[in-house]
């Protein structure tokens, strides 16, 4: 079986439920000058992902990443695009500022077990 980057069809289905939660929507990379509140969704390894959110403020950023993790986990039998059987948190949101652009974010990984459809 091929392997299958899950991040596309997680962002899509992210997109729809925070769609007016957020002024972008990324895979693998948020560019410096991305409008914020910005979320970013990226494959690491076959089984993690990394939701990081970016904002003007670290308490947004920490409540959008906490909001859409726990959504993920809720609702991933939703996903369109790959079938997933199970995600969780495998660390809690931790806040940080972005070297580049100076901007608050906070990020977290998830594990996910999925096949492609």
């Amino acid at each position: 079986m091929d392997f299958v980057d899950a991040s596309s069809s997680i962002r899509e289905f992210l997109k729809a439920a925070f769609f007016d939660g957020f002024e972008s929507f990324r895979i693998w990379k948020i560019e410096a000058t991305a409008p914020l509140p910005c979320l970013l969704i990226k494959t690491i390894g076959k089984n993690t992902i990394q939701l990081l959110v970016r904002s003007e403020s670290d308490i947004e950023a920490l409540e959008k990443c906490t909001d859409v993790g726990n959504y993920l986990k809720r609702n991933f039998s939703d996903i369109e695009g790959v079938n997933v059987f199970d995600v969780d948190f495998q660390m809690s949101p931790v806040p940080n500022v972005d070297d580049v652009s100076k901007k608050d974010e906070a990020w977290c990984y998830m594990y996910i077990n999925y096949f492609e459809n």
